[in-house]
């Protein structure tokens, strides 16, 4: 594990994202967010319904949980809240396993106590006008406040909702109290937003922090979507992801930090060195050190 000296700050909370752990049996993961002295661990919906199919109950997930110290917290994503989701960029395979409906989807949440839940606009850039998205947000919104959740949405450059500023002016215009933001440096860095426009929404809005590192510009022959899926960990790349989080802190944005990495590499690495890895990797930023 790291140095001994250095820790991560004790006033913030620290989460697993699931693509760390993703080659995990649940377990696993949670031992994995445990070790790294995180507090919270996120989950897919499907993960979890393959889960249930295979034996292991949602309540005994929640058991096995808080056993280890672990909070459930956040599920993520949910991507059918709106009628024209599915992606024209992804293979079939990636729509089937992202098929969980709202009414699965929130029975889920329901069954692990879940707080938060993550948006994941997959649609086409053009498939609604700004009213229509708008409208789409603000009413699963509420049907999340109905089970007393947090509903954030993250903006990812080859997707329906594509930057920083755009996914703040749907969140502004919605007006709820339970809406919010995903901030993920690889979607922020790789559309181009703005540390400005950052610098304007309340850090309270901003009620995840995931962090990963990469190569800017996007190398020749790049797409988004393989970018996305081969990231590397905090501190390998030369995104500026110090700015970043110095902007976070004083904005009062850093909220459920944790690194994301989705990575084939990870296959490789037992729950002790996944959480080696997340702690070190975000040691590297004075923000984050307490």
């Amino acid at each position: 594990m790291p140095d001994q000296q250095q820790r991560l700050r004790t006033d913030l909370t620290f989460s697993m994202p699931f693509s760390n752990v993703l080659h995990l049996d649940f377990a696993g993961k949670l031992k994995a967010t445990r070790l790294a002295g995180f507090h919270e661990l996120s989950i897919q919906p499907q993960e979890v319904q393959r889960l249930v199919a295979g034996g292991l109950k949602t309540r005994d997930m929640r058991a096995m949980a808080a056993d280890q110290g672990v909070r459930l917290s956040r599920l993520d994503p949910l991507c059918t809240w709106n009628p024209n989701w599915a992606p024209n960029n992804m293979d079939e395979a990636f729509i089937a396993d992202h098929t969980t409906t709202t009414s699965e989807f929130f029975a889920i949440a329901s069954e692990l106590g879940c707080s938060h839940m993550s948006l994941n606009a997959t649609f086409a850039a053009d498939a609604y006008a700004f009213d229509e998205l708008v409208g789409y947000y603000a009413a699963i919104c509420r049907r999340a406040g109905d089970h007393g959740m947090t509903c954030d949405l993250e903006p990812i450059p080859m997707w329906g909702v594509r930057s920083l500023e755009q996914g703040w002016d749907v969140v502004r215009e919605a007006g709820v109290a339970n809406g919010g933001l995903v901030l993920d440096t690889l979607h922020f860095v790789r559309s181009a937003s703005r540390l400005e426009t950052l610098a304007q929404i309340p850090g309270q809005m901003i009620r995840c922090v995931q962090i990963c590192d990469g190569v800017h510009p996007l190398p020749a022959q790049t797409t988004l979507e393989q970018d996305c899926f081969n990231r590397m960990w905090p501190g390998q790349g030369n995104f500026p992801l110090q700015d970043i989080v110095a902007l976070l802190a004083h904005i009062g944005g850093l909220n459920q930090v944790g690194p994301e990495v989705f990575s084939l590499a990870n296959r490789e690495m037992s729950a002790e060195d996944v959480a080696q890895r997340c702690v070190e990797s975000l040691l590297v930023y004075p923000q984050l050190r307490g």
